[in-house]
């Protein structure tokens, strides 16, 4: 399968990161996805940037207030939603594989919210939904590029790579007992799904081996629903972790080149998931 998701150069893409298994916040860039394509005459992507799944179960009366709104994790309806909306769209809706996905199909398990998350959603779906799980996931890609020059990976562009094949034959297996400290040394992959950051001049060296001028993440949580680091990198902040005033999306022009990160603008390319609750900083006309 590609490791590497190669996006056109035309229509619009819907940028959505880090949901972990947010029913109500997948079904609302489902909705923004939609008004995209009617928007442009069908012609638009949406792109998820890993980590569809591994929500908390919680009850609301333990919940903790900087995890934001109160929802409950709901993994294996949203993956089976994502994949009825990409056979609607064929060639048109994407996700990329997240640390958290990768526990499933070869990476090590996480443990946020349980003690073993990846047995715990299997044992959850039971095993023929434990299956077409793996299945699904197995198919994903690791990274996306687009000639708008951006490059699209789940954790930071922190990897250090000669060139875009390096990722094309990355090999996600054999991690399964391995610790999350044991795979982020790990060339290529740990870094694409681990990395909560990136130098600078690491960043820039990845992304230009890419054949791109900028990176769009997630992983980490932005409280304030982005943050640029450089002229290379933004850290965009969709649904986990994340007050409904403060997540943001991305909605970019295929058609585009983006030399840097400050081209992409708020209220423009970056925009409130909620604009009704938006605060200042997420729906204002300037930038941070």
């Amino acid at each position: 399968m590609a490791r590497v998701l190669r996006l056109p150069d035309h229509g619009r893409l819907i940028v959505c990161t880090d949901l972990q298994g947010c029913m109500r916040d997948y079904r609302r860039i489902v909705e923004i996805f939609h008004d995209a394509r009617e928007a442009h005459d069908g012609d638009a992507h949406l792109l998820f940037t890993g980590d569809l799944i591994h929500g908390p179960h919680l009850a609301e009366h333990d919940w903790p207030d900087f995890l934001g709104e109160y929802y409950r994790d709901e993994s294996g309806d949203l993956v089976d939603a994502f994949v009825a909306l990409a056979a609607r769209n064929p060639g048109r809706v994407h996700a990329l594989i997240g640390n958290h996905e990768h526990g499933h199909i070869g990476g090590p398990h996480t443990a946020k919210f349980a003690a073993d998350e990846v047995l715990l959603l299997e044992s959850l779906l039971g095993p023929t939904r434990a299956a077409r799980l793996r299945d699904i996931l197995t198919e994903l890609p690791l990274a996306a590029v687009a000639p708008c020059g951006a490059v699209f990976t789940h954790g930071a562009p922190a990897a250090v790579i000669d060139s875009i094949a390096d990722v094309e034959r990355a090999d996600l297996s054999g991690f399964e007992l391995g610790s999350p400290l044991e795979i982020l040394d790990t060339p290529v992959i740990g870094p694409i799904l681990w990395a909560r950051s990136a130098h600078p001049e690491v960043a820039a060296a990845f992304v230009h081996a890419m054949g791109g001028t900028i990176s769009i993440y997630g992983h980490d949580v932005i409280p304030e629903g982005f943050e640029r680091i450089g002229d290379e990198q933004l850290v965009v902040s969709t649904s986990f972790g994340v007050f409904d005033a403060n997540k943001v999306y991305l909605d970019l022009d295929l058609a585009a080149h983006y030399r840097s990160v400050h081209e992409l603008r708020v209220g423009r390319e970056i925009l409130p998931l909620y604009p009704d609750r938006a605060g200042a900083y997420a729906a204002g006309p300037g930038g941070a």
